[in-house]
């Protein structure tokens, strides 16, 4: 039986989680995530999805912000063949926390590598208007998502595909082909076509009214759960209000649809566009 590590910190990751769970041939002897940090309006700890997971499965847990020589020990104690990560980020891996495992560390990363490299490729992906992608394993190495492929699978991506869908498809198809991948050899990534895409924010979502509305409609839809796009919208008094744009549609022209003024609840923006002019 292979002894597994499984590190990750999102939703995303226990999709895989709970598919090697039912494999015979796993056993996931420690899993790794971060610590509980503030969260909501109200900053309260909670507990990332992974760690809530483990909690409630009786998983051995521990949640970590460095891979210091202390926990590097712990890690060595489980005797663990491979490491697993799955949308855990920073921090990252280093030579040594590699070499831990005998079979090293295996990374599944959704996106056809060595394109979209970093750390939000989905979403980037939908804003250039990608039609197929591919869910990646790879063995980490020292640098970001630059190591051996192992495999790939590929998907397409539809004209309806948020974020979060887009994710959904990556990940399942991961889950579906564990078992032979974990055991499959590695083959190194062609360098030169790699690309990298930066790690979107709040700052960064907002709709730059210069690109073609065509795109703009995949920027709503790319930063949708999170951390969704957003512009300065102006009252009959000129008053500034920073608008959320939650879905739009784009038939030759783009269609606002749900919308969420600073303050306010949720609604459509066609119920309210006559009171607000879009400052673009």
């Amino acid at each position: 039986m292979t002894k597994i590590a499984f590190f990750g910190s999102s939703e995303y990751s226990n999709i895989i989680l709970k598919k090697l769970l039912t494999l015979p041939e796993f056993e996931v002897s420690l899993v790794i995530t971060k610590i509980d940090k503030p969260f909501g309006r109200d900053k309260l700890i909670t507990p990332n999805p992974v760690a809530k997971f483990a909690k409630d499965h009786n998983l051995k847990l521990v949640q970590v912000e460095t891979f210091d020589s202390s926990f590097k020990l712990l890690v060595t104690s489980f005797h663990c063949d491979i490491g697993l990560c799955v949308a855990f980020g920073p921090p990252f891996f280093d030579q040594e926390m590699i070499d831990l495992f005998p079979h090293k560390i295996v990374n599944i990363h959704p996106s056809p590598l060595p394109k979209y490299r970093g750390a939000t490729p989905g979403p980037w992906q939908i804003i250039n208007g990608e039609v197929t992608s591919a869910v990646t394993f790879f063995q980490i190495d020292s640098l970001p998502d630059h190591g051996p492929l192992i495999a790939q699978f590929p998907f397409e991506i539809s004209a309806t595909d948020t974020a979060d869908s887009f994710y959904q498809k990556a990940f399942l198809l991961a889950a579906n082909n564990l078992s032979s991948i974990l055991k499959t050899p590695t083959t190194l990534q062609d360098h030169s076509q790699k690309s990298y895409y930066p790690k979107l924010s709040k700052d960064s979502a907002k709709i730059d009214w210069g690109w073609n509305e065509e795109k703009i409609e995949r920027f709503i839809r790319a930063l949708y759960p999170w951390p969704i796009a957003w512009t300065f919208v102006a009252n009959h008094q000129q008053d500034l209000i920073r608008m959320k744009i939650f879905s739009a549609e784009f038939n030759k022209h783009l269609i606002l649809k749900t919308v969420q003024l600073e303050g306010k609840n949720k609604t459509i923006w066609s119920e309210i566009s006559s009171h607000y002019r879009i400052i673009k």
